[in-house]
């Protein structure tokens, strides 16, 4: 879904309102990036955690788990460049979906 094509009946959420997705204090992706301490400049973060759930959530209803090749698919850039702990914590969080 493109932002232009948002109705006014739907529901977006952002990443203050991710873990009441879960009815939880932190959605398992942002556990797993404390986990992982992905974070640097946190720049980049709230993005990533987001792609990194919609990636997550697109696999799952394809009933297969996330591999190398959809991570590749997710292009926010990170500033710091901690691209190794990211994928780590993407596969973590995944696993608590």
């Amino acid at each position: 879904m493109r932002v232009g094509d948002i109705t006014p009946e739907d529901e977006v959420t952002t990443i203050e309102g991710l873990p009441g997705t879960v009815g939880q204090d932190l959605h398992p992706m942002q556990e797993a990036w404390l986990e992982e301490d992905v974070a640097r400049c946190g720049y980049c973060q709230p993005g990533q955690i987001m792609a990194a759930v919609a990636k997550v959530r697109q696999v799952t209803e394809e009933g297969r788990d996330i591999t190398d090749a959809d991570l590749d698919e997710i292009r926010n850039i990170c500033r710091c460049g901690t691209y190794t702990r990211i994928r780590r914590a993407i596969k973590a969080g995944a696993q608590n979906m």
